[in-house]
């Protein structure tokens, strides 16, 4: 780190983050370095406008190097009239989607980024508009542009492949059932997947944007919502965020208490999961038994808590309730719930045809996992061991006794049984929790949030690598919220896994993945 310390205008250090100001100049070469040199994780990459701070925006590149449990943050400032900056895309292919989300909410430009079309925003949102800055507001020339269809608009045009035999396939954005909106555009030759472009963002909400508008306190309400089988994962990561920003540290009771629910919701997630990769093969029976156990645990969580998705029980702070007052209920659940996975699981490994569907199917390298920052499930099933229990411990994690899975093969397999291994060890983290008694209350008092404060609050949720990151402005209310959610990290890595599929593979190649559309058009 010397390296980029030598170029650095200014650093800061908070708790486990060290913030690395450089130059325009040395941007590019200090991330590159980190990414190289240190094999460094990019986490998340964002912008913020501190104009009202000093007249600055801010561009913060965050990453993790293995082995080490400080976050490393890059910052670059951009002063008007120049809103450019140089692009880390050619270099780090995971910066590709955060680079253009800058872009269209702050208006700053990434020079160099190999596709400078729109994410975020699609073509009836009038260009030069950008909503996240602090002095943007939907304005009346706004509101007849998109009135009258007249607004100066960005059209996407999808990418073109060609050649003899090549027709395109287009899917959504609308489809059956339930499911939220997403486009995927296919070109294939027969049945034979060439080419798959997504595009998503229809549902997004201006989430980051109406953080802003309400307190801290009231943001965890909003967090939980951002994607309901992840609500717990939300609320913990961002009641972290701002208990740091704070200072305030959490009782043991408090820490245990979101340990315990944090498993419990990746057990209904991944045994879930597992039982709808059946729905992709026909297994009826794998399917309804997975639905039959998800919903066990799910009940078991509204006693619990009185809510299936564990909403409403993180406050900053600590909790409102104490599970370990049913102790009884959960270990008799838990034996339960183990006893018909195995079963389940059983009946899946030992169905042929199902393990044939699975098997080479989907397959995501560990070269372009690693190069697309994909997280969570995917990540591990392509040969990445990253966890951020492990890679940045928190709550009671650090003293638990648990590895992280990880398997080579990169198919549909092996997502599935990397599912089946982490069930098992969050059966283990919740039984090992329920052993022992826990020390202080639910909540610690609140401290007084000190201006213009930030910090990082984290969790590995079902899917993957959950981060939020807060700052205050001058009279300790929210200046900047983002959010970065797994599913976003792994949306763009789906396309490589589908290629040389047949299209019918696709919807069990996707339900293996199990993405969020809501957890990343946020």
């Amino acid at each position: 780190m010397d390296y980029i310390l030598r170029k650095a205008i200014k650093t800061k250090e908070n708790l486990n983050e060290i913030y690395m100001e450089v130059s325009g100049y040395d941007f590019r070469d200090s991330c590159v370095y980190i990414y190289e040199k240190k094999n460094a994780i990019l986490r998340l990459m964002f912008a913020t406008d501190e104009r009202p701070v000093d007249g600055s925006f801010r561009i913060y590149t965050v990453f993790s190097i293995p082995g080490d449990e400080r976050l490393f943050i890059i910052v670059l400032s951009l002063k008007e009239p120049d809103m450019t900056f140089p692009s880390i895309t050619p270099y780090i292919p995971a910066a590709h989607w955060y680079e253009r989300e800058i872009r269209d909410m702050f208006g700053l430009i990434p020079e160099g980024h190999p596709d400078p079309r729109r994410l975020v925003l699609h073509d009836s949102f009038p260009a030069g508009s950008y909503p996240l800055r602090k002095d943007w507001n939907v304005i009346e020339r706004d509101m007849k542009e998109w009135g009258e269809g007249k607004a100066v608009k960005e059209p996407y045009k999808f990418m073109e492949v060609e050649g003899e035999g090549i027709y395109e396939i287009p899917v959504g954005p609308v489809h059956a059932g339930i499911i939220e909106p997403g486009h995927f555009r296919f070109s294939a030759v027969g049945e034979t997947i060439i080419f798959l472009e997504p595009r998503l963002f229809y549902t997004h909400k201006g989430t980051e944007k109406h953080f802003e508008k309400i307190g801290f306190t009231e943001g965890v309400r909003l967090s939980e919502r951002v994607s309901g089988t992840s609500s717990f994962s939300h609320s913990a990561a961002y009641c972290m965020a701002v208990e740091r920003m704070t200072g305030l540290d959490i009782t043991e009771n408090a820490k245990a208490i979101r340990t315990l629910l944090l498993e419990l919701e990746r057990l209904y997630n991944h045994i879930g999961d597992i039982g709808n990769m059946c729905a992709g093969t026909g297994l009826a029976v794998g399917y309804a038994r997975g639905a039959v156990i998800k919903e066990h645990l799910m009940q078991l969580n509204e006693r619990l808590t009185g809510s299936r998705y564990l909403r409403g029980i993180n406050i900053i702070g600590g909790v409102r309730k104490d599970v370990f007052i049913h102790r009884d209920d959960l270990i008799s659940t838990i034996d339960a719930v183990t006893k018909e996975y195995k079963e389940m699981m059983k009946l899946l490994l030992d169905t042929i045809s199902h393990v044939e569907r699975l098997e080479n199917t989907g397959k995501l390298s560990n070269e372009i996992a690693r190069k697309l920052g994909v997280t969570g499930v995917a990540a591990r099933a392509s040969g990445i061991n990253d966890d951020m229990r492990k890679a940045h411990p928190h709550l009671l994690y650090g003293r638990l006794d648990f590895e992280p899975h990880s398997m080579s093969r990169g198919d549909v397999f092996a997502r599935m049984m990397i599912r089946a291994e982490e069930t098992e060890c969050s059966i283990s983290i919740v039984n090992s929790l329920l052993e022992n008694s826990y020390k202080g209350g639910l909540v610690a008092e609140m401290k007084e949030i000190p201006p213009y404060s930030s910090a990082f609050g984290y969790t590995e949720s079902p899917r993957g690598s959950m981060f939020y990151w807060v700052m205050s402005d001058e009279n300790g209310e929210p200046l900047r919220v983002k959010l970065r959610a797994p599913s976003y990290c792994n949306w763009p890595a789906v396309p490589f896994a589908v290629h040389g599929n047949i299209v019918p593979d696709f919807p069990l190649c996707n339900k293996s993945f199990n993405l969020s559309y809501s957890g990343c058009d946020m």
